[in-house]
């Protein structure tokens, strides 16, 4: 039986709550691949379930450590993680995550020395010749300690090369450790939702492993905006500003994810006040290049010229219920959606209110006003809560004046929305008098 074989005997054995058979498998696949850390992992968790708990840190350990050397950091994280939950003040785990801070650290030199790699335990050698699966109780037991406690050898990480491990690397390494501590390990299944668009969500995740979708409703329907692998972090936006997520993200295949809760981070800037400013800071750079990227305002630009754009926007939460634009009243100034929505509306001359669209990420709302110097057209509402970036409008025309292609853009966007006005609100044409049927009068003398 193969490695891989061997691993998936050991999940079903696993799901099954056979943890000494399912032990057995994942060790054994251990012992014939000692880089096999998916395995190796799966087998500290039998050891936990089965009450074997000094031993199951220590094979997370080895699991870490391993991980580390071949630069996975968000699974020698993960390894970590689970062992912490075992034993919160293990002085080698939290020496592990140290070098893993360091090691992705964007500035690593003379901001965060590697500490050197622990003595290596001479006690595990892993060279066990006896296949496990013939094994039971303490024996198996034994054995299987001497094989998942074994350093990995093989596999060096490139001194030269800083994996990229965003936000956690731009934390102090005391703070990073602290999080690492409080946040929540999860293993998704596939087809399974891990945040849906609309509902209200204060968690930021990490994807650790696996893979998911991205969708969004249109029009009735689920569309596709894109997959995420290993590594992904979303909802940061969500957990910033209370705005829900524009998307729902589902898991493609089985996947580990690392779960931020709003309570988590409050719990750390007690200790590390700067956090949440770096949280800000990051969702912001990660809110930049989205809207660079995407938005039909900032594609007016050569990308050289377009951070410099986004720097004249402040930020500026958005309440639900709260009318941004007020039909009859000037424009303030330009809001640009970044997270939420924004509900078009105007007065019928014949009665009522018709809702005119929805702006959503990257789409403008007060320019009529602003570029005409007129009253506003229509209300804008806030139907939930949403983060928007604001140009008052002293700033709005200091930047149609610098940058003439947004001008032009933001014009021909008016003309269109106007257009768009007077379609809505024109009356429903009667019929035609020569179609109408009439009938007869009956009764005559």
């Amino acid at each position: 039986m193969s490695e891989s074989s061997l691993r998936e005997l050991g999940m079903d054995l696993f799901e099954e709550r056979q943890f000494e058979r399912a032990l057995a498998a994942f060790a054994e696949a251990v012992r014939r691949v000692p880089a096999d850390h998916r395995s190796r992992m799966l087998a500290s968790r039998c050891l936990a379930e089965l009450g074997e708990r000094e031993r199951a840190v220590t094979a997370y350990h080895a699991c870490a450590e391993g991980l580390l050397r071949r630069d996975y950091l968000l699974s020698a994280m993960a390894a970590c993680k689970l062992a912490l939950e075992l034993s919160p003040n293990e002085r080698r785990l939290k020496e592990t995550l140290a070098r893993v801070h360091s090691r992705a650290a964007r500035h690593a030199r003379g901001r965060a020395a590697v500490p050197p790699p622990l003595p290596p335990e001479h006690l595990y050698d892993g060279k066990v010749d006896t296949d496990l699966m013939g094994l039971l109780g303490e024996e198996l037991s034994n054995r299987a300690i001497e094989v998942l406690a074994a350093p990995d050898t093989g596999g060096t990480a490139d001194p030269q090369g800083r994996p990229p491990l965003p936000l956690f690397a731009d934390l102090d390494r005391e703070a990073f450790i602290d999080l690492v501590g409080r946040m929540v390990w999860r293993t998704i299944k596939a087809e399974e939702v891990i945040s849906r668009e609309g509902e209200p969500d204060d968690h930021l995740y990490v994807l650790v492993a696996g893979k998911a979708e991205v969708t969004r409703k249109a029009e009735g329907e689920d569309r596709t905006l894109g997959f995420l692998g290993g590594g992904s972090i979303f909802g940061e936006l969500a957990l910033l500003t209370g705005a829900a997520p524009t998307a729902t993200v589902t898991a493609v295949s089985d996947s580990e994810v690392f779960e931020i809760r709003r309570e988590h981070l409050n719990a750390v800037a007690k200790s590390h006040p700067a956090v949440p400013q770096l949280l800000a800071d990051f969702a912001q750079q990660r809110m930049m290049r989205n809207l660079m990227a995407n938005s039909p305002l900032f594609q007016q630009l050569p990308e050289s010229e377009r951070g410099a754009l986004f720097q004249r926007f402040t930020f500026r939460p958005l309440q639900a219920g709260e009318k941004v634009l007020v039909e009859g009243e000037h424009s303030p100034g330009l809001f640009l959606v970044l997270a939420g929505e924004l509900v078009v509306q105007k007065e019928d001359p014949a009665g009522g209110v018709v809702t005119l669209g929805v702006l959503r990420e990257g789409e403008v709302a007060g320019e009529i006003s602003l570029l005409t110097g007129l009253r506003a057209t229509a209300t804008v509402l806030v139907p939930r809560k949403t983060a928007s970036a604001y140009l008052e409008r002293n700033a709005f025309h200091q930047l149609v004046q610098a940058f003439p292609n947004i001008r032009t853009y933001l014009e021909q966007l008016s003309d269109r929305r106007l257009k768009q006005i007077g379609e809505a609100l024109r009356p429903l044409e009667i019929i035609d008098a020569d179609d109408m049927m009439l009938e007869p009068e009956t009764g005559a003398a």
